[in-house]
């Protein structure tokens, strides 16, 4: 009985050590040995949770919307008409691609928060992202001229 236990013990080593591949010097721990199929079935050594990281092409389209205000960059805007309604202004902006909009104070662009309209153009306040600047940078948008004012 003995024996046919130890004649057991010593087939199934040696057909398990039969069926082993070698582990060469060089391949990576995780890789796939040559020849394996996985049957269409997933690895059951990696992870199903993944870390969402966006590409950087998705990240900028995240951050920057494709249109209407909020796309609109500040150097891009053009202040094309100023309007009054009772105690409220605004202002008629033209934006690169000939797209107009109306703003209003506190409405904000891509990079700029308007800070007050008045009869002879808008104040923004441009928002510089990653800089270390003490004091937000004012810019004065003019009506008549093209001209523009930094403060």
């Amino acid at each position: 009985m003995k024996t046919a236990g130890l004649t057991l013990i010593c087939l199934l080593a040696l057909t398990a050590s039969a069926g082993a591949q070698e582990v060469q010097v060089g391949m990576r721990v995780g890789d796939p040995p040559i020849g394996y199929d996985s049957g269409g079935r997933r690895d059951p050594f990696v992870s199903l949770v993944m870390p969402r990281r966006p590409t950087p092409a998705q990240a900028a389209a995240v951050e920057r919307p494709r249109s209407g205000l909020g796309a609109l960059s500040l150097a891009d805007a053009t202040i094309r008409g100023i309007v009054r309604h009772g105690d409220e202004m605004m202002a008629i902006v033209e934006g690169a691609d000939n797209q107009s909009y109306v703003l209003h104070v506190k409405d904000r662009l891509f990079d700029a928060e308007v800070r007050s309209i008045d009869e002879r153009g808008v104040v923004f306040v441009e928002r510089i992202e990653g800089a270390k600047v003490e004091s937000p940078r004012v810019v004065r948008k003019m009506l008549r001229s093209g001209a523009e004012v930094v403060r």
